[in-house]
């Protein structure tokens, strides 16, 4: 064996010492944040007049469903991890929450089509007597 190969081996087990010596999944960080999905599945209950469902937390406060954007339709629809207790069980899901859930659910699939949107309901027709009676301005 020559210097240089014994340089080069001596190398390359002090590399290999090194990874090995590194803790485990230290090279590659974990994600902390939660990805915002592409698509939200089908509501567990369709909700009548979805768009007028308010959230009621964050920046969005009392907006109104139907004037979110689709970005926010899906986060606010997603899935979400259980919030635990300091005893390590989790809080119960509240109404709002899961109304809020599969209304942004309800809405997302009527602009995607997959759920039938609402019909319009037809304006009331005048009597007709209210019609033929003339008003002076």
């Amino acid at each position: 064996m020559t210097t240089e190969q014994y340089t080069e081996l001596l190398t390359e087990l002090r590399a290999i010492r090194a990874a090995l010596q590194k803790p485990a999944g230290a090279s590659t960080p974990a994600a902390t944040t939660t990805a915002t999905p592409d698509t939200l599945p089908k509501p567990d209950q369709i909700i009548d007049n979805a768009g007028e469902v308010a959230v009621h937390f964050g920046k969005n406060a009392g907006t109104p469903i139907s004037a979110l954007n689709d970005k926010q339709l899906l986060w606010y629809g997603a899935d979400r991890p259980p919030q635990l207790k300091n005893d390590g069980t989790p809080f119960a899901t509240r109404q709002q929450d899961t109304t809020l859930k599969n209304a942004c659910r309800t809405v997302w699939h009527q602009r995607q089509g997959s759920i039938p949107a609402p019909t319009a309901k037809p304006a009331p027709a005048q009597s007709q007597e209210l019609a033929d009676e003339e008003v002076p301005f």
